[in-house]
């Protein structure tokens, strides 16, 4: 989820720790881990792990045998993720997922969680997943689902484009939920040479201890939070309280309570 060539700070990691990770990240993350344990060949490869929300799930739910080894581009976030608790069966380096430093043919899974719509080049990425997997491999990856199937994002991006009319942040809107379009992932694929690709709709409660608690991890945990800074500097926190109030007229004041909606894409060939 990190721009590329950016090094996170540790505010914004523990912000997307903290506020993301449980109400977002984790539910899909553990639904992932389930469909991946029931993968036995291996080494599993994870590239672009973030702060390694899928990892730790993968540490619970993959048998004790299988060897891990997880990546991102970020040594910051490397860093970061690799001190967490269940992380110590987990080999990681710094990677990046468009020219990965492994032989080819060398891994039964490779996996992602959410990273792949923020990549910079999806084909050449999904080139060199496709090159390090055995033959009889799974590439497994999920995609955040479209702002309408996400209600919460949608009434952030709504924020945006209400407090910036004229040039609103996009991350949101056309990164992070810009990739959820089946063709699209299709087209990308077979151009990086699968065959073969099963879709499956996930979708899970969403569920936050208040407004203020998902305004927080979207607008100071994403690189949403670069793009606010770069049009109205030094008013993240103003931002964050428009979004807040904006968020508790539509879900009310308590705990937040709705819908979200994700991709699962598993291809091979």
């Amino acid at each position: 989820m990190t721009h590329p060539g950016t090094s996170p700070d540790d505010s914004l990691l523990a912000i997307r720790d903290q506020y993301l990770a449980p109400s977002l990240l984790a539910p899909f993350a553990d639904d992932m881990a389930r469909r991946l344990s029931r993968i036995s060949t291996g080494p599993l490869l994870e590239t672009s792990a973030d702060t390694g929300v899928l990892t730790q799930a993968i540490a619970s739910a993959m048998s004790a045998g299988l060897t891990i080894i997880a990546t991102d581009p970020c040594m910051e976030m490397v860093e970061h993720a690799s001190t967490k608790p269940g992380m110590a069966r987990i080999n990681w380096q710094t990677a990046d997922p468009h020219a990965l430093p492994f032989a080819d043919a060398t891994f039964g899974i490779v996996t992602s969680h959410f990273s792949v719509s923020s990549m910079p080049d999806r084909v050449q990425a999904f080139l060199e997943a496709r090159r390090v997997m055995k033959q009889g491999g799974r590439f497994v990856f999920s995609v955040p689902g479209h702002l309408r199937h996400n209600p919460a994002a949608d009434c952030l991006q709504d924020v945006m484009d209400t407090l910036f009319p004229i040039n609103p942040p996009r991350f949101v809107a056309h990164v992070f939920h810009g990739y959820a379009d089946n063709e699209a992932v299709d087209d990308d694929l077979t151009a990086a040479g699968f065959t073969d690709a099963i879709y499956t709709t996930v979708a899970l409660p969403y569920a936050a201890a208040s407004a203020r608690d998902v305004a927080m991890g979207y607008c100071r945990g994403t690189p949403l939070r670069m793009e606010i800074e770069a049009r109205a500097p030094g008013e993240t926190e103003r931002v964050t309280r428009a979004a807040t109030a904006a968020l508790e007229r539509r879900f009310g004041t308590g705990p937040i309570a709705t819908t979200m909606r994700a991709h699962v894409v598993s291809a091979s060939g």
